[in-house]
């Protein structure tokens, strides 16, 4: 309607150039009574929003397959920040990629926290930091969204949920890792994924800890993952336990494993971080490690 309004008002305005005679009062620029239109702006997320996608494992996320759904229907993800590049980062043609996400990860990681009310490394969950697309970045969209999304397992299936994330990483949350047992676990201690248990049923692991890196460089092997995060895993397991390290160096059914959580890109961006868990070989307890001592196993 406004567009046939102003064409209505423009031929008026051929009249009155052709040599009619305005009216009394009217001071023969009809159009600059007119408000404005708004400049386009491209729409933006927002916090709390939520999404879901059609994929089953966190490897398989693209935000192609990711679509905005009302917040009380299943949903896997929830936006806990808005953020925006400014500076060289929104200059730039492109939205930027994993090399210059560093600040907007920081900023995602801290968000996180204070949403979720701890850390995200903590739960069953995972951050992603989701930029424009290259036709919102032309059309001048500049934000970045934080995302957290629902995992089942450690192996990164994804956990669909009606609940909103907000708080669910306070103490007592539902999302918060405790315990666990572990899947493909073989003869020579190694593992393939771990799904949630109570402390109080039978299990075979539990999380002690989120540690980092001792290096600042993306591990490509086995033996670099060791380096990166052996030792302060085991002494975060000691901590956790409040066992002394002579205590743990003679037990046999005590370990400790980590998972690493971070792709190479998302390396690069800044997370550097391992889930630390203590392991139980060869058998199974109904009881919580936190601050044992130096028990027998």
């Amino acid at each position: 309607m406004r567009r046939f309004a102003l064409a209505a008002v423009a031929v008026a305005v051929l009249g009155v150039a052709a040599g009619c005679a305005a009216p009394a009062g009217v001071d023969k620029d009809l159009v600059d009574d007119w408000a404005m239109m708004a400049e386009a702006k491209v729409p933006e997320p927002a916090e709390g929003d939520c999404w879901n996608t059609d994929v089953t494992k966190l490897d398989n996320v693209v935000p192609s397959r990711v679509t905005q759904i009302p917040c009380e229907m299943q949903h896997m993800f929830e936006t806990v920040h808005v953020g925006h590049f400014t500076g060289n980062a929104a200059d730039a043609t492109l939205p930027p990629t994993a090399d210059g996400l560093s600040t907007a990860y920081a900023e995602c990681d801290g968000a996180a926290k204070t949403y979720l009310g701890n850390a995200w490394q903590a739960g069953r969950l995972h951050l992603i930091v989701q930029t424009p697309t290259k036709a919102q970045w032309a059309g001048g969209g500049r934000f970045f969204r934080c995302d957290v999304v629902a995992l089942r397992t450690e192996l990164g299936t994804l956990e669909p949920r009606k609940e909103t994330f907000k708080d669910a990483l306070k103490p007592g949350g539902e999302l918060a890792l405790t315990c666990g047992t572990l899947v493909g676990l073989d003869s020579n201690g190694a593992w393939d994924d771990i799904t949630p248990a109570s402390c109080t049923a039978a299990h075979d692991v539990e999380f002690v800890g989120v540690v980092n890196a001792k290096t600042s460089t993306y591990p490509s092997d086995g033996k670099t993952l060791e380096s990166a995060f052996s030792d302060v895993c085991e002494q975060q397991l000691m901590t956790y336990i409040g066992m002394s390290a002579s205590h743990f160096a003679k037990q046999k059914a005590l370990l400790y494993g980590y998972w690493m959580m971070a792709d190479q890109a998302e390396w690069k961006a800044g997370n550097r971080t391992a889930r630390c868990y203590a392991m139980i070989d060869k058998k199974k307890i109904s009881r919580s490690l936190k601050g044992a001592g130096n028990i027998a196993i």
